[in-house]
């Protein structure tokens, strides 16, 4: 997605299926990119790319994982994590969160993202996920393309 050209093709292709007043959130992992150099720019391109749009650009500090982990004790004891697991300390620091979820998991399980994200992602506490950065930027973000309308 932030190879030349594919941000603003993708961007195009959501723009025509949303409507004139479709509004365009952009989530990606920051993996090993640091998120408050690469957002501006992927939103400076978007923007570019799509100034008839409301858009917003949001990249997980690391990976998407990394919100669980903020959340954690509201995903334990669902997709086969333990039941009683905490949030670490400043969970985006956390290098390969799918790593830390899968330690958190009954013995035998791994996490497997394709068939536990959605699961997850429906029951985890989006307030307590809130303290961390790149989740609030997300939060505020939607916030505001909710209140264009």
């Amino acid at each position: 997605m932030v190879k030349p050209g594919e941000l603003e093709r993708r961007l195009n292709s959501l723009a025509g299926r949303t409507g004139r007043d479709g509004r365009i959130l952009v989530l990606l992992d920051a993996d090993e990119d640091c998120p408050a150099v690469l957002g501006p720019d992927l939103l400076k391109r978007a923007r570019s790319a799509r100034s008839d749009r409301a858009v917003r650009v949001v990249l997980a500090k690391a990976e998407f994982e990394s919100w669980f982990l903020a959340a954690a004790a509201s995903v334990g004891g669902h997709c086969g994590l333990n039941e009683r697991i905490e949030a670490p300390d400043n969970p985006e620091s956390i290098r390969d969160a799918k790593h830390w979820l899968a330690r958190q998991m009954s013995p035998g399980k791994g996490y497997y993202p394709a068939r536990e994200l959605v699961t997850l992602t429906r029951r985890f506490d989006l307030q307590a996920a809130r303290s961390a950065p790149s989740f609030d930027k997300m939060w505020r973000d939607v916030a505001a393309l909710v209140r264009l309308r």
